[in-house]
């Protein structure tokens, strides 16, 4: 495991080893690589989200009907 050092002023770092402490984490590290993993985690799941909406979006351009009436005249 690679290994990261971050920097909290004195009251954030008081309030997250009780924090820490208060729900039973077994240690800082865990805490924050859980926190780091659910967003992106859920970063991924919107970048999936939103290509789902455009895939959608982008079939309704491509099975055009009309499309092949008006661009096959061109196509002899």
């Amino acid at each position: 495991m690679k290994t990261i050092t971050i920097k909290l002023p004195e009251d954030e770092s008081r309030y997250l080893d009780e924090f820490v402490r208060e729900k039973n984490y077994p240690s800082k590290s865990e805490f924050i690589r859980n926190l780091i993993m659910e967003r992106l985690d859920s970063v991924r799941k919107e970048k999936a989200g939103w290509m789902v909406l455009a895939q959608k979006s982008m079939e309704k351009v491509w099975g055009n009907k009309k499309d092949d009436e008006v661009w096959g005249k061109y196509n002899d």
